[in-house]
């Protein structure tokens, strides 16, 4: 058996799979984050406790404990803390959608523009070297504490088998290029090399550490096998094998990449072309900051949370306005964005309410608003040459089938909803038993294990007039492009005197 330990942006999961790739068993508890202002952070205090928990309860089963011959993990990227010698978390973990780095981003990206000829690599806010310096800067009696600057995939790692270590794909946000870290840039912005976690292939085999066979009972010869980051994962579990299906998957943020032979040779955008470790892929596409979280913020802000039939509620809503919402157009961006544009002040905005708009006209538009994210990340792909004419769907999204038919109808692709919804926690497992020679290709293993549950075919009518909805959401949001920023300036006199009257209080 082989047991995947997945650790998102809301929840930490471990599932069991057996030989024939059936789900044996699924554990879940939640994880919190605390939002303040463009603060986004978890504790991992509380993700030791939660995967304690999972693996506690795994092994009081008795058909399981021992059973399992191999581990791997998959977690949100660019999460980042720093750990000190003795392997404690000396700082809270940033969260990708933390905006504090943004200065320190700006930076980084200088000295490799003035150190390097690499145009294709970027430094974002969300990458561990500017949260790293953002320490450095602001609390440098904390940054000298830290020995390691790890993100939830090494905190696993670490976990598991007391190494620290990071698969190439997580490595590559961090300044890793062409099989290294760009020392001259570290050195540039002081920040030491040592202190970031050593790089191997996906598929590298690591020992269990004898405190963790000990605590659970595992299987002396049980290994760990790296893999990586959730984004990837997804992809691979929602893919069914046609190369020209592009998978949508929509968590808290949306996904869309397809599988690909031969990378990018030049890009447009911020579009990512990422070579799969060892294995003859490559993964084209991006994600973005808010997927299935612009439902969660719905449901959060204008409904009942405690209701068991809320999304229910919320489907039916929606399914009372006709297309369009009734002239509502919903832009977003509660988190800013990364892709297919990058505005870290951006924010979100409802257009084209009137005085009959209502509950329903809003739920409409924001569902709508899903299908246009996804669309987007589409088109950035298609503009780049590849070749797409259908779209596979997975995450929390997908469980709606309103919004895999608006999802149909907006990009004129017809749409293949996966059956299993834990496309990450399948996509590790692929990326697992390729690793372990169970199969000859990623390929290979998708089309043995991925099934698709069924197919939603667009309507022509719908497309013509998504079309233009489509391209009036899209002209809306590049006219708002320069008051994005000019509403931070405004944002900041408040949020700052709201902050000084609440600390003289």
């Amino acid at each position: 058996m082989y047991l995947i330990v997945n650790l998102g942006l809301k929840s930490i999961r471990g599932i069991v799979f057996n030989e024939e790739g059936m789900q044996v068993y699924v554990t879940s508890k939640p994880v919190f984050s605390k939002l303040f202002q463009n603060r986004v952070e978890q504790d991992v205090p509380e993700w030791n406790s939660k995967l304690e928990d999972i693996l506690q309860e795994i092994s009081s089963i008795d058909y399981l404990k021992d059973k399992i011959q191999y581990i791997t993990s998959t977690t949100s990227s660019s999460c980042v803390y720093g750990m000190n010698a003795e392997g404690d978390a000396v700082t809270k973990v940033m969260m990708v959608s933390d905006k504090r780095a943004s200065s320190e981003a700006e930076y980084v990206e200088k000295v490799l523009r003035q150190k390097t000829t690499i145009n294709d690599l970027k430094c974002p806010a969300s990458s561990i070297i500017p949260k790293a310096l953002w320490f450095k800067n602001n609390k440098p009696e904390v940054f000298e504490k830290v020995k390691y600057w790890m993100g939830a995939g090494e905190f696993l790692n670490y976990y598991f088998t007391s190494e620290v270590f990071t698969d190439s794909l997580n490595a590559s946000k961090g300044l890793y290029y062409d099989g290294a870290y760009l020392q001259e840039v570290l050195s540039e912005v002081d920040l030491d090399k040592a202190s970031l976690p050593l790089v191997k292939e996906v598929g590298f085999s690591f020992s269990l550490s004898n405190n963790i066979l000990r605590k659970y009972g595992f299987n002396s010869k049980c290994k760990y096998i790296l893999t990586t980051y959730d984004a990837i994962c997804a992809v691979i579990g929602s893919f069914d094998g046609d190369p020209k299906t592009a998978c949508d998957v929509s968590g808290t943020v949306t996904s869309v990449r397809v599988l690909s032979k031969t990378g990018l040779t030049t890009k447009s955008g911020p579009i990512l072309s990422q070579k799969l470790g060892n294995y003859d892929n490559y993964l084209i596409g991006a994600s973005n900051n808010l997927g299935g979280g612009i439902i969660e913020w719905l449901k959060q802000a204008f409904y009942d949370e405690n209701d068991k039939n809320v999304y229910y509620i919320m489907e039916n809503n929606a399914h009372q306005v006709s297309m369009g919402a009734h002239g509502i157009v919903f832009l977003p961006y509660m988190l800013g964005e990364r892709a297919p544009f990058k505005s870290s002040n951006a924010r979100g905005t409802f257009f084209g309410i009137d005085r009959a708009s209502s509950i329903m006209e809003f739920s409409r538009a924001v569902f709508e608003s899903t299908a246009y994210v996804s669309n987007d990340l589409l088109q950035l792909i298609i503009d780049n040459g590849v070749e797409v004419d259908s779209m596979s769907v997975s995450g929390g999204l997908a469980r709606f089938d309103l919004i895999n038919q608006i999802k149909a109808d907006v990009t004129n692709k017809r749409i293949k909803v996966i059956e299993n919804f834990e496309s990450t926690s399948v996509g590790a497992f692929i990326l697992l038993l390729v690793s372990l020679n169970k199969f000859s290709s990623v390929e290979a293993a998708a089309s043995s294990i991925i099934r698709v549950r069924k197919i939603i075919n667009p309507s022509d009518a719908n497309h013509k007039i998504y079309k233009e909805f489509f391209e009036f959401y899209k002209g809306l949001n590049e006219k708002l492009l320069t008051m994005y920023n000019e509403h931070l300036k405004i944002r900041d006199k408040v949020q700052s005197f709201s902050s000084e009257t609440i600390s003289n209080l």
